[in-house]
């Protein structure tokens, strides 16, 4: 248990999402690199000490967001294919999850967004690509049977995603950045049927 500066104690994993909370915000106003943990301190209204318990480092605190949000959103993808039983299902379990993962928590899409388009951000950069790694390998299992069956054609795992979520990913990054302000579960069902006209047998 932490005590805050009130003199409530608060658990540690409040505290912990506090920090996290609030150095989400701070990094999408000022980025990364031009947040000071003194800022996250402020706004997370912690003392130094709490935050260097539970995180060595601002770079620490930027992973750990970065990693846990990337894990949330394979998880829920991976949760969404689990119930689907036709290659149709599972393109549209995949574009309904990412599209509505987006809009339940637009800061930390934005931040994912962000740091996943980034060209080298070090520790970051090298945890992206293993995720991205276990991830593809994770959602192949889910259409192998469908390309040995003929149903949908034959490409490299990677491949399939790009054809599946790549739209969405455009479009939601369009509307973070306000450039979309339609409701984005609307465009669900244009790009499911774009999603599976990619991936069917000339």
């Amino acid at each position: 248990m932490l005590r805050a500066k009130s003199g409530r104690r608060i658990s540690t994993e409040q505290r912990r999402r506090e920090i996290l909370d609030a150095a989400l915000a701070c990094f999408l106003d000022h980025g990364v690199a031009g947040t000071t943990i003194e800022q996250i301190r402020i706004a997370s209204k912690a003392s130094h000490g709490s935050i260097y318990h539970l995180f060595r480092s601002k770079d620490e605190i930027a992973l750990t967001l970065f990693v846990k949000g990337m894990h949330d959103y394979h998880r829920k993808i991976l949760q969404a294919l689990e119930n689907e039983s036709t290659a149709y299902g599972c393109i549209r379990a995949m574009i309904t999850t990412h599209l509505q993962d987006v809009k339940d928590d637009p800061p930390l899409a934005l931040y994912l967004t962000r740091l996943g388009m980034a060209d080298d951000l070090g520790e970051i950069s090298e945890q992206y690509r293993s995720l991205n790694d276990d991830y593809v390998q994770s959602v192949w299992p889910h259409f192998e049977p469908f390309v040995k069956q003929g149903e949908i054609v034959r490409h490299s795992p990677e491949l399939y995603i790009s054809l599946i979520v790549g739209p969405a990913i455009h479009l939601c990054r369009s509307w973070l950045r306000g450039r979309v302000d339609q409701d984005l579960l609307s465009a669900t069902n244009t790009l499911v049927e774009a999603a599976w006209m990619s991936l069917q047998p000339k």
